[in-house]
Order: structure tokens, then sequence, then C-alpha cells
């Protein structure tokens, strides 16, 4: 253990980083409210083998997501907390498998330095804190090519690589043919480069695969015999077949190199680094070990399945930046080479600059806000310490400990700037605010405020409904439903009460918008009122 004690307050630290809002911050961003919602209302239903969310067919997503934030709400009730706290338990397990792999092929340190790289990346931090499959994918999928590696590395044993069939099937089973994909494209392609007859002995094919049907396939038979053919062929040709050409959804209308950008925004600060790590490894090519290759291979078949893709987002890449993080996390431990050295050192003092510019960006922040108190200055003074301590390490040519130091600063800046700003942000978080005004009346929502209604579905007792309608769709159920409230924003207000002056405003609350903060929020905040409309009861 002693050797690992660096590794394990890691963890600590990262567990704490990852749980510091959780239950505290009560808005849903993204697709949460999909997942949240979904599995809210899979255990009050009673529903659980076709899970799915409010106004989405079934298998619209795979079942397990819903299933793994349902056992959380049977244990913790149903919150805001409970529903995020299996990303939370993902983001570490990915952290401890990315420490083993690294151990097991390079160094220990390595692994520590991968690991603290990869939880003070921009969206892994994001996707650990959010109800959403995502991170549940990238647990599994790392999982499955971690495990497959260590067989085709050495003679791993039997278990090794059945692990890696099981963490398929469940990878399947949280977002469906696109997990077996990410995990066979790299793992593949490194048999056809490497033309080794022993390796498909070492990956056990046949008894694999049998494995990997009894996990996977059993509930889409269910499916089928529940549902009939309709509800597979919507999953596995529309939601993931068409959705990959664009003949659902739409396209985006996002370039073929769009994937390929949002990696160095997505993997922020450390994204940089590729290059660098790119650049190496190509002049040591001879001596480069296989785990190294499919790394490459896992990060550059990610990033080309979803450039072909015609629905492109850029979190799609979450699954591939544990591989970045292995890439990256060597050059600080193995590299010798002076001019890669002085890279490093930049790249780092850089690191420190960037860590206290989004100091800054709190400070204003909390003027945005009206925070009053001293602590409004904690961010800057957590971020320039954490800046001063780098420097002399940088000084000192301990790029590796630098980097660690870089990671712990990013990790304490961050919660520094949360408590400063949460406690006084919470106040623009309008659903439950909202809800306690009206909590058993029927409840309308205006499409300029519809990005609102999930939030406040959570939060209304079942069955949770909630209605989105245009201006004359919702002027007809008020003249209908006596009991009818509407939710709608300051510039739709005037014309609702004036058309009918019956109607009378329950409760407002004010936002800067639904999504939280955000740096274009900051640039330009814009604070919004909406009103609760109705009658009174």
């Amino acid at each position: 253990m002693k050797r690992h004690r660096g590794f394990a307050a890691l963890l600590v630290c990262a567990a704490i980083l990852f749980t510091s809002d959780v239950w505290a911050y009560q808005e849903f961003v993204r697709a949460e409210s999909y997942f949240a919602l979904g599995a809210r209302l899979m255990v009050e239903q009673g529903e659980w083998l076709t899970p799915h969310a409010p106004d989405e067919q079934v298998l619209n997503k795979p079942p397990l997501t819903y299933w793994l934030i349902g056992t959380s709400y049977k244990a913790f009730g149903p919150s805001y907390g409970a529903a995020r706290l299996l990303s939370v338990i993902s983001a570490m397990l990915v952290l401890l498998l990315v420490y083993a792999a690294a151990a097991f092929t390079y160094r220990a340190f390595t692994g520590l330095i991968a690991s603290a790289i990869l939880a003070t990346s921009f969206l892994f931090l994001s996707f650990a804190r959010m109800a959403m499959s995502d991170m549940l994918l990238t647990l599994f999928v790392t999982a499955s090519i971690l495990c497959f590696s260590i067989a085709l590395k050495s003679d791993a044993k039997r278990r090794v690589v059945w692990l890696g069939y099981a963490s398929l099937a469940l990878g399947v089973l949280t977002k469906g043919p696109v997990a077996a994909a990410l995990v066979i494209a790299p793992i593949a392609l490194e048999l056809l480069l490497s033309r080794r007859r022993d390796d498909l002995k070492k990956l056990r094919l046949v008894s694999g695969s049998i494995l990997f049907a009894i996990l996977a396939l059993p509930y889409f038979v269910f499916v089928y015999f529940r549902g009939g053919a309709n509800s597979l062929w919507f999953f596995f040709v529309g939601e993931n077949l068409q959705r990959f050409t664009g003949q659902v959804y739409g396209a985006l209308a996002r370039p073929f190199w769009f994937e390929l950008v949002a990696f160095f925004g997505d993997f922020a600060p450390w994204s940089i680094l590729i290059f660098v790590a790119i650049w190496v490894d190509w002049k040591q090519r001879a001596r480069a070990d296989r785990l190294t290759r499919i790394l490459y291979l896992w990060l550059g078949s990610t990033t080309l399945l979803f450039s072909l893709s015609s629905f492109k987002l850029d979190y799609y890449l979450l699954p591939a930046m544990p591989a970045a993080a292995l890439l990256i996390a060597r050059l600080f431990v193995k590299e010798d080479s002076p001019r890669v050295i002085w890279v490093l050192r930049i790249f780092l003092i850089m690191g420190c600059l960037a860590v206290v510019a989004s100091a800054l960006i709190a400070i204003k922040a909390s003027l945005v806000f009206g925070v009053t108190s001293s602590f409004r200055w904690l961010p800057a003074v957590v971020a320039i310490a954490g800046a001063a301590a780098i420097a002399t390490f940088v000084g000192r040519k301990k790029p590796a400990r630098a980097a660690l130091l870089l990671s712990v600063t990013i990790g304490t800046t961050f919660l520094a700037a949360e408590y400063t700003l949460l406690p006084v942000f919470s106040n623009y978080l309008i659903a439950s605010k909202l809800v306690a005004a009206a909590p058993d009346r029927v409840w309308i929502v205006s499409i300029a405020a519809s990005a609102w209604a999930d939030d406040l579905a959570f939060n209304l007792p079942a069955p949770h409904r909630i209605e989105r309608a245009g201006r004359e769709e919702f002027a007809k159920i008020l003249q209908s439903d006596m009991h009818a409230v509407l939710l709608v924003n300051e510039r739709e207000m005037g014309v609702v009460l004036q058309n009918d002056p019956s109607l009378k405003i329950l409760a407002t609350a004010e936002t800067y918008g639904h999504g939280g903060i955000t740096i274009k929020m900051l640039r330009r905040p814009q604070r919004e009122r909406f009103y609760l409309i109705g009658r009174d009861p």
C-alpha cells in the first residue's frame, strides 16, 4: 500500500471534487433530466423493463443507466445528487483503471499523473458530476479496451479477457452498438497491424462472444416479446444508424473536423500536449510498446468514428479521454530530451496563467451575483499560491511534480470558486422555488420557458407531467382548466394578463438562463425573470 498511497490520496481528492455540489446544484444541464426523470418514473411506476424519459419512446436509450440511477433513488431517495451519484462512482472507477493500466505497463507514478490529468480535464470533470450515461459508457469502454490490451500484451489469465467481454456487454446495455464500435475498432486495427496469429487465441473469441451474448442479448429479447420488432427497429436503426447518417434529428451542419477541434476544448488544459506526445512517440516508434499503440488507435478511431457521423456533439469523445491522459502522462515521466522538457515547462507556466485567469473570471462572477464577503477573493488567492508553487518546481526542473501540482491547483481553484459562487447562484435556480408556489396544479410552460420544463417536472409530485404549449394552445388550456398554471418569461407576461385579466401572478423568479455558470454567460450576463400565472385556488 505504501507504493500506492499517492493514488489513494488522489482518489480521496477526486471524490471531494466530484461530489462537491452534486446535491446542492439543483438544476439539470444538457440531457441530465432525461435520465433523472425517466429513472424516477421507472421507480414510481414499477416499470423497470422498459424505462424511458417522458415524451420519449420505449428503448430510446438502453436501460442500464436508468436501472442504476433508480437503484440510487431506492437507497437515497429521489434527488439531484442521487441521480448524479452514478457518474461520480463511474468516474472514480475510470481513474482506478487508468492508474492500474499505467502501473501494470509503465510505472505507478505514470498512473498517478495520468489519473490527475484526467480528473482535472474539462469534459471529464464536467461529466463526472452529471446524471447522464456517458461516464458509465466511458467506464465500460475503458475497462474493455484495457482488458483486451493486457491480454494481447501478455499471456493474461482467462478471467481478464472475460472481464473485457463482460464490460463490452454492459457498455451495449448503457449506450447501444456504439459501445461495441468504440472497443472493436482499436482492437481490430491492432490485430491487423500486428498480424500475429496467436493474438486471436489470446482474445478467446468464441467463449468471449458467448459470454457477451449471454449478458447483452436477453434484455433485447424481452423487449421484442413484449413490444414487438418496432421498438428494436426504432433503437438499432433509428437511434443509432439513422442518427449516425443524419436521417433523424437532422445533421448539425458541423464540418468533418469538428470533433478534432472539440477535443482541444474538451481535454483542456492538457490537450495541447498531445502534439508533443505524438512527436516523441513517432521519433521513438521502434521502442514503442503495444499498449501505447493501442492508446493511439483508441483515441484516433474514436475521433474518426464521430467525425464521420452527421450528428456530432462535443462530448462524444469522452470515452477516448483516458487514452489521451495515459499518452500525455508518459511525457512527464520518461522523457529526458532537453527540447521536450522546455516545452513541458512552458506549458506548465501557461497552465498557471490559465488557472489564474479562471480565478479572475470567478471574481467577475461574484460581482455579477452580488457576493460582498471577502471570500470572493478566495479563488484568486488559491490560484496564485498554486502558481507560485508550480513555478518553483518548474525552476527545479521537476515537470512531473509540477504537473501533479497543476492538477491540484485546478481542483482547489475550482472548489474555491464553487464555495464562493454557489450559495449566491442558488438563488437563481428557479425550479424548486416556483413549484413550491403551486405544487398540486396542472402545469404548462410556454415555448420560451421550455428549457425549465423537466427541472420543474422533477420537483413536481407524481406523475410529474408538464405541458409545453404555444400562445394559442396555453390560452385555451387556461380558459378551460381553472387549476392550470402557466410559466412565461417577462416578454410574454403582459400579453397573457392583458388577454385574460382574471389571471394573477402567483410567483416570480429570476435566473441567468438555463445551463449554469458558463464563460458565455459571464461574458454577457443577462438576468431573466419568469412568472407563474394562474387563478387563485
